[in-house]
Formats: C-alpha cells, sequence, structure tokens
C-alpha cells in the first residue's frame, strides 16, 4: 500500500457530459432538412409527434414551460411554422444556478404541409404543456363511402 499519494476527486459524469454536448452538437448540424420539415433556427426545438386521421393532420408538440402568449403559430404558403421562447425563470440571477440542463430560448419548426388542408379551419390548443395543432382535410379531400345502386 502506498502512503502520501494524493487522492484526485473525479466526476464520473463530467466525460459523458463532454459526450452528450458533442453529440448533440453533431445532431443539431446535421438536422438541416429531414423529409418535409425545416430547422430554420433557434435555440432548442420542441419534440413534436405528427399524427394523421382520415378527416385531420395533428401535431402535438411538447413545450413545458413555456407560457401561452410567447407561442406563435403562422401559415403560409403550405407551409406551418410554430416558434417561441421558454425563458430562464430567474435569468436576472444565473450565479444562483448550480446546473441548467433544460432547454432555453427561442424554438422554430416549419413543416411543409399538403395541399388536402384547409387552412381556414386550423386550429391550435395550448393545455398542460402541449401544443395541439388540428389541420382538418378540405372535404372533397376526404375519404367518402359511394352507395352502389341497384338496378
Amino acid at each position: 500500500m502506498a502512503y502520501g499519494t494524493a487522492m484526485k476527486r473525479v466526476d464520473p459524469f463530467q466525460e459523458l457530459k463532454g459526450i452528450q454536448d458533442r453529440m448533440n452538437h453533431l445532431f443539431r448540424s446535421n438536422l438541416g432538412n429531414f423529409g418535409d420539415e425545416t430547422l430554420t433556427s433557434g435555440a432548442w426545438s420542441p419534440a413534436v409527434d405528427i399524427y394523421e386521421k382520415p378527416e385531420a393532420i395533428e401535431l402535438v408538440f411538447e413545450i413545458p414551460g413555456v407560457d401561452q402568449n410567447d407561442i406563435k403559430v403562422h401559415f403560409e404558403n403550405n407551409q406551418l411554422t410554430v416558434s417561441g421562447e421558454r425563458k430562464l425563470e430567474f435569468e436576472n440571477n444565473r450565479e444562483g444556478y448550480h446546473r441548467i440542463e433544460r432547454n432555453y430560448g427561442n424554438f422554430l419548426r416549419s413543416f411543409t404541409v399538403p395541399s388536402t388542408i384547409d387552412p381556414n379551419r386550423i386550429s391550435a390548443v395550448f393545455t398542460n404543456g402541449l401544443l395541439r395543432l388540428t389541420l382538418p382535410k378540405r372535404p372533397e379531400t376526404q375519404p367518402r363511402a359511394i352507395e352502389v345502386k341497384v338496378k
């Protein structure tokens, strides 16, 4: 047993945090265009689920901690854009934080929407940190049953 050797305190998670930061940077930098979505700008990007029903397409954004007044939804030329900001709660006292792991700042997500959507009937509801957008389809594009007549 060796005596007189200094012990070094090691944070086992520090190296993992560095790896996570590098992976997040790579992920963000390679997501410029993904299918019909464009990540145009923002400090972070909220998760979204997209679900299609016969009568509508629904998008559900996970944005807890974002004030309803800080959310903007815009539709123009078949482009749906959702933007907003999650503000740091104690922005004026940053030195009081020991760790900040949640994402803060502006976000912006844009999606190309099919022409089957009726832009005049789009609705948005914000409840419990979830923004639910309902994009109804035009009646003429919805599936319908055709009656077969017998002569």
